[in-house]
């Protein structure tokens, strides 16, 4: 699998993985089967209800509203599950942006309709050709809507909790934080996690010192090192959002 290198909305650099070429294809069958299995259901209902009686229209539209599920399955589950469909959460792989994280309805909605060149009308060659030859293994709707896929089997999950508990008389040190998103708040804690793991200080101190400069403070006035001031940060975000 082809190592990746994403730059974070805070300007850190991350590595991934690419998906490889036979995770995709595995989720990809995976989510086939799920269509085919609906489709048969599907028919079996429809089978034990005479449709002609109602006319062809009737039974034309019927069919057609039935079928939007597996027309639209993958851009629903991208977009409401950021990234995954039941074949890509199997294979712990999931859609990402070049740039970032969080892809938008825009991003997966250009992957989606492009499946029907990539996928439908080439039965999958261009979208293999594409995958395999490109720098960031980018199927044409990835190259257009900025995205790729990523295995998730060896990072920290992007779904882990940002969030930890905060006293309830607690005072905020550092207000700026509401510039913040929960999407750089992920990729904050994402990072942190790989220091802890690896105890790269050269990673820590480039975060806190984008951080600084994002949020145009200076941790030397907080008197604490670069670990704590990262903590620091998303003790006061989530006091400011709520989150417990």
């Amino acid at each position: 699998m082809a190592n990746l290198t994403i730059k974070t909305t805070q300007n850190i650099e991350i590595d991934f993985l690419a998906a490889s070429l036979g995770d995709r294809i595995l989720a990809f069958m995976i989510d086939m089967a799920i269509k085919i299995i609906y489709i048969i259901a599907v028919f079996f209902m429809f089978s034990r209800i005479n449709l002609g009686q109602y006319g062809e229209s009737v039974s034309v539209i019927v069919w057609m509203l039935f079928s939007l599920p597996v027309i639209f399955y993958s851009l629903f589950f991208e977009v409401a599950t950021q990234g995954l469909t039941p074949g890509k959460k199997v294979l712990k792989i999931k859609v990402v942006k070049i740039d970032g994280y969080q892809a938008t309805f825009l991003d997966y909605f250009v992957r989606w309709i492009l499946r029907v060149l990539d996928i439908v009308a080439s039965t999958g060659v261009v979208a293999i050709i594409s995958i395999i030859f490109t720098k960031n293994s980018q199927r044409l709707g990835d190259i257009l809507g900025g995205t790729t896929v990523i295995s998730t089997k060896e990072n920290v999950s992007l779904s882990a909790s940002i969030y930890q508990e905060v006293e309830a008389e607690y005072v905020p040190k550092i207000p700026q934080v509401i510039k913040l998103s929960d999407t750089d708040i992920g990729v904050i804690k994402d990072i942190l996690n790989r220091y802890l793991d690896n105890k790269d200080f050269m990673l820590i101190k480039s975060l806190a010192m984008k951080l600084e400069a994002e949020l145009g403070i200076d941790k030397t006035d907080l008197a604490i090192n670069n670990e704590d001031f990262i903590r620091l940060i998303l003790k006061d975000y989530n006091h400011f959002t709520g989150r417990e």
